[in-house]
């Protein structure tokens, strides 16, 4: 307890100069956090009250009712009130709180604190390991091996402080501590620094990685975003959370999939943020921690799949209602084939993730243990398979806009076959016409018969043939040829027209008008003869 209550006072001496460096979340940002600590948070637990379960329940159920007043010792005054309201509800799941029956005990003002390296290395020093760990060394011929059949598996019951450590992949610092670190397997020290070693032979069947238990911990793999900036236009990076449980601690180790100019994983500030606030609902074991920390990485992984994706979909289905009456429909389609291929691709990739996340939760829920736990688990279970089926929704989308598209493109094509022909039939009835006449005065090559004395009547014919074409074919377009298209006025009146009709069949509603008559009245008979004049 010396060194707790030691390592207390440091922190709160370190929370007072917070003031001055925040970081873009909103999280005071620690002066221990250096040399590849992203966060780390060692857990003080408060006193123990034993309490009546009656009482217990009363009081939570008053203090659902109405906000929280009292102050826990680890209460965080730099952090801002939409902070701590977000991690007071803690994903809104408030029935995870499960009461058991008689005295129970209560430990009041339990909370969390930030630690740097000097006390995880106290920390550290306190893991009890095999002592064969030490003295085993990886071959080069074990590149391939998994993780699994190089650590052998056995438990210990947990016991020890209660702390997480999230670092940074790729730091000198931390890839040095955790080379050195003689209370981690060999294997696991690999693992976590290396985010190309498999953990286990199921990744080369599944291709993503399920936790499991081996070396008297849990190693396992959580995947999140990186949030781009959107003023430059920065895109989303995925990153990778190589983990390691063991009895009351929590590695943690971020790899970055890309090339960003700064990391913003939002869901692990958010749990910063909930471990700063403290309050009723903070994480009270380091299960808990690596549920809210799935949790939240998930949440804000559907966030930015449901922006880009749906918002995608948005403007594909937008883009074809706002398609030109004239236009070029099979240039039109190519350019939104493209889109929709480009989109369905990113569709089946957030599927197979969605997937691997399943698969997560559900090896997870075999591992971890507590009420809480489990029952966050189950929600976030709950919201993958909806966000499954919201993605089935829009690969449905798309193939709907894909065939109504392919369906213009052919209407268009009949259309244009139709007026092909239909002018085409106009020119050869009036061919037809000329040749009949041509047929009726015998003419040919030589001359037209009974010419002799006039040399110039074939070429007068001619021309005159031709002038004839040229009527027939104009009075045929006119007369037999297509409809003009249809205007933007024409498109106005008729939309006043049918405006009138509803607003006769209200009028008749609301008056109550006789249902059955022989003869129709004449406002409502005569309107489809109105003429209608757009004035502009």
């Amino acid at each position: 307890m010396g060194e707790n209550g030691e390592n207390h006072s440091v922190s709160q001496e370190s929370k007072s100069k917070k003031l001055d460096s925040k970081n873009n979340s909103g999280v005071p940002k620690s002066d221990l956090w250096t040399d590849g600590i992203i966060c780390a948070f060692e857990f003080i637990r408060g006193p123990k009250k034993h309490v009546d379960s009656k009482q217990l329940d009363k009081g939570y159920l008053k203090q659902e009712d109405e906000p929280i007043r009292h102050t826990f010792p680890g209460h965080n005054p730099f952090v801002d009130s939409s902070a701590r309201s977000r991690s007071v509800s803690s994903l809104d799941f408030k029935e995870a709180h499960v009461l058991p029956s008689g005295h129970v005990e209560r430990y009041e003002g339990s909370h969390w604190v930030p630690i740097g390296w000097t006390r995880i290395t106290e920390l550290v020093q306190m893991v009890q390991v095999n002592a064969e760990w030490p003295n085993l060394e990886l071959m080069d011929d074990e590149e391939d091996v998994p993780v699994t059949d190089l650590a052998a598996p056995y438990w210990e019951r947990p016991g020890g402080p209660t702390w997480w450590c999230h670092l940074t992949a790729g730091n000198s610092f931390v890839d040095g501590w955790l080379r050195s670190a003689t209370w981690l397997h060999p294997a696991i020290s690999l693992a976590l620094r290396d985010e190309s070693k498999l953990i286990s032979e199921r990744m080369r069947h599944l291709l993503y990685e399920v936790p499991v238990r081996v070396a008297g911990g849990l190693l396992f793999e959580l995947l999140g975003q990186s949030v781009g900036d959107p003023v430059i236009s920065e895109d989303d990076v995925p990153v990778v959370f190589r983990s390691w449980q063991a009895k009351n601690f929590l590695v943690s180790v971020m790899h970055i999939k890309g090339n960003v100019t700064s990391t913003n994983v939002l869901g692990i500030t958010e749990v910063e943020e909930l471990l700063y606030a403290g309050g009723y609902n903070v994480p009270r074991t380091v299960h808990e921690v690596i549920v809210h920390l799935a949790c939240r990485l998930s949440r804000w992984d559907d966030r930015l799949f449901r922006k880009s994706i749906f918002g995608a979909a948005d403007e594909i289905e937008l883009k074809f209602m706002n398609r030109r009456n004239y236009e070029d429909l099979n240039l039109f389609s190519i350019i939104l084939n493209q889109e929709i291929r480009k989109l369905s691709r990113q569709v089946i990739r957030v599927k197979w993730s969605l997937h691997a996340r399943e698969e997560i939760i559900f090896e997870l829920l075999q591992h971890l243990r507590g009420n809480i736990a489990r029952h966050l688990l189950e929600g976030l279970r709950k919201n993958t398979r909806e966000m499954l089926e919201e993605q089935e929704a829009v690969r449905g989308r798309l193939f709907t806009i894909q065939d109504v598209m392919q369906s213009s493109v052919r209407a268009w094509l009949q259309d244009k076959s139709l007026r092909v022909s239909h002018n085409l039939a106009v020119f050869g009835g009036c061919g037809l016409v000329l040749t009949i006449i041509v047929g009726l005065f015998g003419i040919n090559v030589d001359g037209i018969p009974g010419a002799q004395n006039t040399p110039y009547a074939f070429g007068l014919f001619t021309v005159l043939m031709v002038l004839l074409g040229a009527i027939l074919i104009v009075v045929g377009l006119v007369y037999l040829g297509l409809k003009k298209p249809i205007t933007e006025e024409q498109v106005e009146v008729r939309k006043l027209e049918l405006q009138d009709v509803v607003k006769i069949f209200q009028h008749e509603a609301e008056t109550h008008a006789q249902l059955r008559r022989n003869n129709l009245s004449p406002t409502a008979g005569d309107v489809f003869d109105a003429d209608y004049i757009l004035i502009q």
